[in-house]
């Protein structure tokens, strides 16, 4: 079993926490998990970390004993799944499951240069087109990325249609990653031959009127 990385001895205060818990053998396993990527390991951790960061820190169950009575009593929860779920809860699925999340939708974001290969545009034109709103861009750990979402090469612009009137309406309101889940998931409101993503819709040549109450209505939660 690895040791857990201790402090040196002789200096005074309490260790630090993180010191206690994290192993040598798991930062390793950590760094060459993210070489395997074949990715530029160090800006993808730096991003990561920054967004480890940034999440609540893992925290004890806060559920009251009436709270955790109602949830066994209203048949949510049985006792057994009401106490492994405080489990791993306080282990940090929670943060755990929003790391997974963001590093999925890191991963449908592309490079400055891979746009400008795939757009057939220099860097400087990529770069003012997204401050000009006519492309979406966001700087993640230092870097300019695009996601993906908003490419089409099925078109001739090689662009979903309408993209600066959709970057209008979302930018003021939401952050990339949400963004980036909203122009991918199944909306009820958006239904031709069944429900469709927003990026689905507009390719398919919809309206973006009902996109845009879809997302304006985000205003009053």
């Amino acid at each position: 079993m690895t040791e857990p990385i201790q402090p040196p001895t002789g200096l005074a205060g309490p260790p630090d926490p993180i010191d206690s818990l994290v192993s040598e053998a798991t930062v390793r396993r950590l760094a060459e998990a993210v070489a395997r990527l074949n990715s530029d390991s160090d800006w993808l951790l730096d991003a990561l970390i920054e967004t480890v960061l940034a999440m609540k820190p893992v925290s004890p169950s806060e559920l009251t004993k009436q709270q955790e009575a109602f949830l066994i009593d209203s048949g949510e929860f049985t006792s057994q799944e009401l106490a492994s779920t405080q489990r791993n809860v306080a282990k940090g699925s929670l943060q755990l499951g929003a790391a997974e999340a963001w590093l999925s939708l890191l991963c449908a974001t592309l490079s400055l240069k891979q746009v400008s290969g795939f757009l057939g545009w220099g860097e400087d034109a990529v770069r003012a087109a997204v401050s000009e709103g006519r492309l979406y861009g966001v700087r993640i750990a230092g870097r300019l990325r695009l996601p993906a979402w908003q490419f089409n090469i099925g078109s001739p612009e090689k662009l979903i249609p309408r993209l600066a009137e959709v970057i209008e309406a979302v930018s003021p309101r939401w952050e990339w990653h949400s963004v980036s889940a909203f122009m991918n998931t199944p909306q009820r409101d958006l239904v031709s031959e069944g429900r469709k993503t927003p990026v689905e819709w507009l390719r398919d040549g919809g309206d973006t009127d009902e996109l845009k109450q879809i997302i304006e209505s985000d205003d009053w939660w």
